[in-house]
């Protein structure tokens, strides 16, 4: 039992750093054009399709809280807009407003650049593993976490 729990500690650790590395790297890459990580995310998260805080928690993995916080100050900004909810009343969907959109198309060519670099170093293949392999622990995560 002391080999998985070492193994866990390895992974929460590799993990924690992992998140920390691409939270510095997303504001690297948002920072020049007025924008924050987490701004970043919930603009992203609206760009499809209009989705509701709840939505975009559940998707982005972070709180409902958060991410109205984020949302009404990306409202206030002009980058996103609430639109009527047939489904729900109470919970208005957000919409990513024209200058929302064009706000994280500007990231698009560095952040494709930055992609770029990964896959030249990582290889195409490993890092399509990777990601399926990240699915699977988060689905994992997910079922057996103490919260679930």
């Amino acid at each position: 039992m002391a080999n998985e729990s070492a193994l866990g500690g390895e992974l929460t650790l590799g993990l924690f750093k992992l998140y920390g590395q691409m939270l510095r790297a997303g504001e690297a890459l948002a920072r020049p054009f007025g924008l924050t990580v987490a701004w970043w995310q919930v603009l992203g998260a609206c760009l499809r399709a209009p989705q509701t805080a709840s939505g975009i928690s559940r998707q982005m993995g972070i709180s409902r809280q958060a991410v109205q916080r984020v949302a009404n100050r990306l409202l206030a900004e002009g980058l996103l807009e609430r639109l009527d909810n047939p489904a729900h009343k109470r919970a208005p969907l957000l919409a990513a407003t024209q200058a929302g959109r064009e706000a994280v198309l500007m990231i698009v060519p560095e952040q494709t650049a930055f992609s770029e670099r990964i896959v030249e170093a990582f290889g195409l293949s490993e890092l399509k593993t990777l990601i399926s392999e990240l699915h699977r622990l988060s689905g994992v995560i997910d079922e057996t976490s103490p919260g679930a």
